[in-house]
């Protein structure tokens, strides 16, 4: 119907409600706050008029709305003074069990116990899973409890991004374009200009996506700085935690004792340590023990408290490289914390499926954006999130491959596998079994590979051949 290539059309006509000009997406920026894309997306589709953004509106609506941190005693200033303000943050609400009651956190104010009327969790429950961008109205009021003080209250919210998205539609659109095209739609949707990225390195920036579609992938990249590592994680999908340097303790990690709060494992899609060589674990030991244990099987304890969770582990680090030693079969963990590397550490790497070679992506450069149409960063996160859901990918997986040998390689391919599936083929009623091998399979096998040869330097007992996984009809 369209030229191959002709996936503005293609979007255009099968994603009409749901697709935007990413060019027109990037000149909201330049607020002193960074957004994520879900939000620039919003505002685009808000300002925009027979194909042209009103920027002046834009920055208008930005300015009164989106405050940066040395306006918080000004604002407060106001609520205490009676006025009514609209402020566009990432919200959260968490339930006070002690208190009876749950509790609004306001980030650009430094709130963590505002009140929020009945009614906003029930109509918007995406709140209760944190990081939620909306216009939210807030007013100071006496509390329920004792009048004779106030609180901060937010009294309506209108939210920046969807909740609820039709996946058979989006998965029956798969039909329309083909695997080049499809995987290019993937490629913008990241904020990326497939014309600039030849077809190894687009594959490697879908890669990127695999923790948020299946459960429990756990991945390694290593890359050279400005290549977009931590991109995907910090602004297309709220469903991702990034920790930037600092110190990671287990109360964080998996549960707090003194506040009897689950930690950040149990509330998103993956968890991704960000620039892993600056981050410090608070004991080592016990963390890499609990890890461990986790990267596992799923489960965690914290003295007498047992907990499950599916969010996969990222670890992103920058490694220099140069014209005469790009990495392959060397030791590329030399320069990562003690925890990642030494033979002690070769029994945690096991429990990786997959090593990025991020190496092999260019620095992002103007000309690496995304000028044309892609899908709204929110519609997107959230059909990633959605078919995260969806179990019968890994079954169609096992059904159609043949394994025998280690175990944790036929489970990190397999899972890898699936999230492929989901990405490239998730209509599973018309999946081409050549082309899941080319496109799903073998490239799982070969990022588990990347993680074997990496263990294998460190320790000489994890020299032994990767398992069999082949595909069968």
């Amino acid at each position: 119907m369209y030229p191959q290539n002709d996936v503005d059309a293609l979007l255009r006509t099968h994603f009409a409600d749901v697709s935007i000009d990413k060019r027109l997406s990037r000149q909201v920026g330049g607020s002193e706050r960074a957004v994520p894309d879900y939000v620039s997306d919003w505002l685009v589709s808000r300002y925009t008029s027979d194909g042209v953004v009103d920027e002046q509106k834009v920055h208008a609506f930005l300015a009164h709305h989106l405050p940066d941190k040395r306006q918080k005693n000004a604002l407060l200033y106001e609520l205490n003074n009676g006025g009514t303000l609209k402020i566009l943050d990432a919200y959260n609400v968490r339930v006070d069990v002690e208190a009876g009651r749950v509790v609004l956190e306001i980030p650009c104010l430094d709130i963590s116990k505002a009140a929020i009327v009945d009614g906003i969790v029930d109509d918007h429950p995406l709140l209760l899973m944190g990081n939620v961008w909306g216009s939210g109205t807030l007013v100071r009021r006496p509390r329920e409890d004792n009048p004779d003080r106030g609180e901060i209250c937010m009294i309506d919210f209108k939210p920046m991004q969807t909740s609820i998205v039709d996946l058979d539609y989006y998965i029956g659109c798969r039909a329309h374009f083909t695997t080049r095209q499809w995987k290019e739609m993937l490629v913008r949707t990241m904020g990326y200009n497939p014309d600039v990225y030849p077809p190894e390195e687009q594959a490697l920036l879908v890669t990127r996506l695999c923790p948020l579609v299946q459960p429990r992938v756990n991945m390694v990249e290593l890359a050279q700085k400005g290549t977009g590592k931590s991109y995907v994680f910090s602004r297309l999908s709220r469903h991702a935690w990034l920790i930037s340097g600092g110190i990671v303790t287990r109360a964080q990690l998996f549960y707090n004792m003194a506040r009897r709060s689950a930690g950040v494992i149990t509330r998103y899609d993956a968890v991704v340590f960000d620039e892993v060589q600056t981050i410090k674990l608070g004991d080592e030991e016990e963390i890499v023990g609990a890890l461990k244990g986790y990267l596992e099987s799923g489960e965690f304890r914290v003295m007498q408290y047992r907990g499950t969770a599916d969010a996969g582990l990222v670890l992103l680090a920058n490694i220099p490289l140069t014209a005469s030693a790009r990495p392959k079969d060397r030791d590329v963990f030399n320069t990562l914390p003690a925890w990642l590397r030494g033979q002690g550490a070769a029994a945690l790497l096991d429990r990786f499926h997959a090593l990025l070679p991020g190496w092999g992506i260019r620095k992002v450069s103007k000309e690496s954006l995304c000028d044309g149409m892609a899908l709204k960063a929110d519609y997107f996160s959230e059909i990633l999130h959605s078919l995260r859901r969806k179990g019968e990918y890994l079954s169609w997986v096992r059904e159609h491959t043949r394994s025998s040998g280690n175990l944790r390689d036929i489970t990190a391919v397999e899972r890898l596998a699936a999230a492929y599936l989901k990405l490239l083929f998730p209509d599973l009623t018309n999946v081409d079994v050549g082309a899941f091998r080319e496109h799903c399979l073998e490239p799982s096998k070969e990022l588990r590979r990347m993680i074997r040869r990496q263990m294998a330097l460190v320790d000489e007992e994890y020299r032994e051949q990767l398992a069999e996984i082949e595909v069968h009809v």
